[in-house]
């Protein structure tokens, strides 16, 4: 379908149109990459047209109006002889995952064949597809997917991936009543987060260290536990404060989250780019060890609320000189650079962007790369790789 996709898009119909264009070319790959979670509309706007993450579908539809001229354009290109027996991409109205056809027009006499043999039809039918099934496995094959060039040493490497996810520690109050008060249980609206001037005693306090996680993180985990059973790759999850050693060498592993995981911050402690912290200066920054006088990837100021214009994250991923296990991370300094660093590692055309910035042999090294998130009322949107490194 992909050398249909580039009849398409070089004929008269679709020369004169970039958007219609580009947004042909980026659903039929997804659709022939087996990802088609993505394609709705937000996700579109966002991936194809650029549009902000908390941009309003009902005020700029972009994305509608782009795929309805798509669906004439395909109309009228398959309108045309001979181009009513090629492959046939079609875009359903109401959706944006194409399908895809066999379209043959039959001659006279085979039609006539047809009615006088049933049999034979359905059995070159069938055969055809077995063929074009076949063709497109072996192409699959020859030509995996970037996520599958990505994660495969992790794919096909022995036993369960360990998902080893940040915890970060939090104080509850002792009592219960005083809680549900802060949380508006009960018909009570909470507090704003800035608390009035009253003293909490710390006898009041009890420590949490392993029960909660940050929704960053969370969507993070979520990304990576759906790419996973995708490829039928089985997985175990921890927290950070359950994850021994003995794990990390039995397993292949993801790490997620930075100074909530001590795992995340020991591997990449060994690595070029790592998280520092500056508690004094109340500074979190990613350091760069080949360049220690570059401090431009650093946030001052941002705990505790994280109201943030952006942040910045690390994507690794290694084999771990202590534990001689593959290991990936994801991780920003706040939650925000989590969740984009999950999505970047399960989204084929941020990969394939920082692919295209490696060397040709990246598949069989080491690698790091560094990415800078915007941040807009608390949605992080599509990061940027500021520098990598392969080894």
């Amino acid at each position: 379908m992909l050398a249909q996709l580039e009849r398409l898009l070089n004929s008269q119909q679709f020369r004169a149109s970039r958007r219609c264009q580009v947004l042909l070319r980026y659903v039929t790959e997804q659709t022939v990459a087996g990802d088609i979670l993505a394609l709705k509309e937000r996700t579109l706007g966002i991936h194809v047209f650029h549009r902000p993450p908390d941009y309003d579908t009902s005020q700029d539809p972009i994305v509608r109006a782009t795929a309805s001229e798509v669906r004439k354009k395909l109309a009228q290109y398959y309108q045309e002889p001979p181009h009513d027996i090629e492959p046939r991409i079609d875009l359903i109205a109401g959706s944006y995952v194409p399908e895809f056809h066999l379209n043959g027009s039959l001659h006279a006499s085979a039609r006539r064949s047809r009615i006088r043999w049933p049999w034979i039809a359905a059995i070159g039918g069938v055969a055809a597809l077995a063929v074009v099934f076949g063709a497109l496995f072996l192409w699959s094959r020859l030509h995996p997917s970037v996520i599958e060039r990505f994660w495969g040493p992790t794919l096909q490497a022995r036993g369960p991936v360990l998902i080893s996810i940040g915890q970060p520690i939090a104080y509850n109050l002792r009592s219960s009543q005083e809680q549900d008060r802060i949380q508006g249980v009960g018909g009570v609206p909470p507090p704003s987060r800035v608390l009035p001037d009253e003293v909490i005693l710390k006898k009041d306090l009890v420590i949490l260290p392993d029960r909660y996680i940050a929704i960053g993180d969370a969507a993070c985990l979520v990304r990576l536990t759906a790419l996973f059973e995708k490829f039928g790759k089985d997985y175990r999850v921890r927290g950070q404060h359950s994850t021994s050693f003995a794990d990390l060498r039995d397993n292949p592993a993801v790490l997620i989250a930075a100074f909530d995981n001590q795992w995340t911050l020991h591997t990449s402690g060994q690595m070029r780019f790592s998280f520092v912290k500056d508690s004094e200066h109340d500074t979190d920054m990613v350091r760069d060890s080949q360049h220690p006088e570059n401090n431009d990837w650093k946030l001052t100021g941002a705990w505790p609320f994280w109201d943030v214009p952006y942040d910045y994250a690390i994507v690794s991923r290694v084999r771990d000189i202590t534990s001689d296990r593959l290991i990936v991370i994801a991780a920003g300094i706040t939650q925000y650079g989590t969740m984009a660093a999950g999505e970047f590692l399960t989204t084929p055309e941020y990969l394939s962007d920082a692919i295209s910035k490696l060397p040709t042999d990246w598949q069989k090294k080491n690698l790091q790369l560094v990415l800078r998130v915007p941040v807009v009322h608390g949605t992080p949107g599509r990061p940027r790789v500021l520098a990598t490194h392969v080894w």
